[in-house]
């Protein structure tokens, strides 16, 4: 039975995704996506689950960084349409919660409901949404809410105080599947993620986009992350729609501009859920 690290605990979103890519698995919980590289580093984990952008939120910074770092390959990637509750002690009144608790992404895409419904209570990040329920059940107070999904209600039997306070209802965030033993490429791969960092001189960027141009290869993610001990010189993380045939044009392509490439993963890009 394969082991699978996340970031959080049972009755997270990446709990939910995991159930979605994998059908039999342990589950390996870690604190930090730091804790879930070095889970697989340390042969702790076979694969892991790791949420990488939210349509609200954006990329996840830490995580881009130690995909390059570790070099582990994307081998998948599901989206999940995120929804978002507010729980709390049976019985408890909205108008009386001082405190509310959740992972940060979470409380970041509920920003605005927060500050005109809850405008004077205070806002506490915890390094996990169903975590953060586990913990305000624990508090048994009146005056304290967490934000997770709906799934953890069930979960910690803790009552839904107000439903879908994310203030987009388009709401997704995106997953990849790590493992660091694939050794073949993804059947019907068609998206690549890549680790491009061109030349230092005027128009590198620009010719590096061209290559994907000229192979009418469409790009659903550009990110430029700085090049640590390199002062403001970056690094430019790609998603791109692409077969593995123009992937390996593409390569050849940059290659021949200077560029240096890093594929971190050919896989099969997936709906939403």
């Amino acid at each position: 039975m394969p082991r699978v690290a996340i970031q959080g605990q049972v009755g997270s979103f990446h709990h939910t995704v995991t159930d979605r890519w994998f059908k039999d698995y342990e589950l390996v919980c870690r604190d930090t996506f730091h804790g879930v590289f070095d889970a697989l580093t340390n042969n702790e984990a076979d694969h892991a689950v790791v949420a990488i952008e939210n349509s609200l939120y954006g990329s996840i910074a830490d995580v881009y960084d130690l995909l390059l770092k570790y070099k582990y390959p994307i081998v998948g990637e599901l989206v999940e349409h995120i929804h978002l509750q507010l729980m709390a002690k049976d019985g408890a009144k909205l108008s009386d919660i001082t405190e509310v608790y959740s992972h940060p992404v979470a409380l970041n895409q509920c920003r605005e409901w927060l500050e005109e419904n809850l405008a004077d209570a205070e806002i506490i990040e915890h390094h996990d949404t169903a975590g953060a329920v586990a913990y305000v059940k624990e508090l048994d107070s009146p005056y304290t809410a967490a934000i997770a999904g709906t799934q953890t209600s069930t979960l910690y039997d803790m009552p839904i105080l107000v439903s879908n306070i994310e203030d987009e209802k388009t709401n997704l965030t995106r997953f990849v599947v790590l493992d660091p033993a694939a050794a073949s490429a993804v059947a019907g791969a068609n998206k690549t993620s890549l680790v491009i960092t061109t030349t230092h001189h005027a128009g590198a960027l620009y010719e590096a986009l061209g290559v994907f141009a000229a192979y009418s290869v469409n790009l659903t993610k550009l990110q430029s992350r700085p090049i640590r001990g390199k002062k403001f010189q970056y690094q430019f993380f790609v998603d791109a729609e692409c077969t593995a045939d123009t992937l390996q044009l593409i390569q050849t392509d940059l290659a021949a501009l200077g560029c240096k490439v890093y594929v971190l993963g050919h896989y099969l890009q997936n709906n939403y859920s």
